[in-house]
């Protein structure tokens, strides 16, 4: 039986969902600090109230008042930002061997590929979209999240489960 092509985008929207998140997982081990830097600057910036400062301060203007203090917060941005890197490297991998697990398109590894790319979609990247990240770690950190939704809905459409009650009959 050969495998139905909603079967193979099922297949690729994981992979794309997994491989999305570790290039975000990428960008922030090779950004360093300066991606934390970034990504601080711009959380200041935009909203300077969610981060417990008064409404008119500025990046710029805390940065020179207190550069220790400053290089303090990034580098403790950093460390959070690595560790939410590690989560997504770890959950893409899981979702990757999900995927591989549910190329016959059986009930169990369809759940499990489900609970898995929903995971890795939803933690860590739904954080790293709420901390005003610079533009291309927004970008992949958006599409993980899009494309695990998007394998959780191709993965139960009923042209798969024909696929899979076809395969445990042969």
């Amino acid at each position: 039986m050969s495998r139905p092509l909603l079967m193979v985008v099922v297949l690729s929207a994981a992979a794309l969902s997994a491989l999305s998140g570790i290039l975000s997982a990428s960008m922030v081990y090779l950004g360093g600090k300066d991606l934390a830097d970034e990504n601080v600057r711009n959380a200041v910036d935009s909203d300077p109230s969610a981060v417990g400062l008064p409404a008119d301060t500025q990046s710029a203007d805390l940065k020179r008042m207190s550069g220790t203090a400053w290089d303090d917060v990034v580098t403790h941005w950093q460390d959070t930002m690595s560790a939410r890197a590690a989560f997504a490297v770890a959950l893409a991998l899981l979702v990757l061997l999900c995927a591989v697990l549910a190329r016959k398109a059986s009930l169990w590894s369809r759940v499990t590929l489900s609970v898995a790319a929903l995971l890795a979609g939803a933690f860590p990247h739904l954080l790293v979209l709420r901390d005003a990240p610079p533009t291309g770690l927004y970008a992949t950190s958006l599409a993980a999240p899009v494309l695990a939704v998007v394998t959780v809905v191709l993965c139960w459409l009923p042209p798969v489960g024909r696929y899979a009650r076809a395969r445990s009959r042969s």
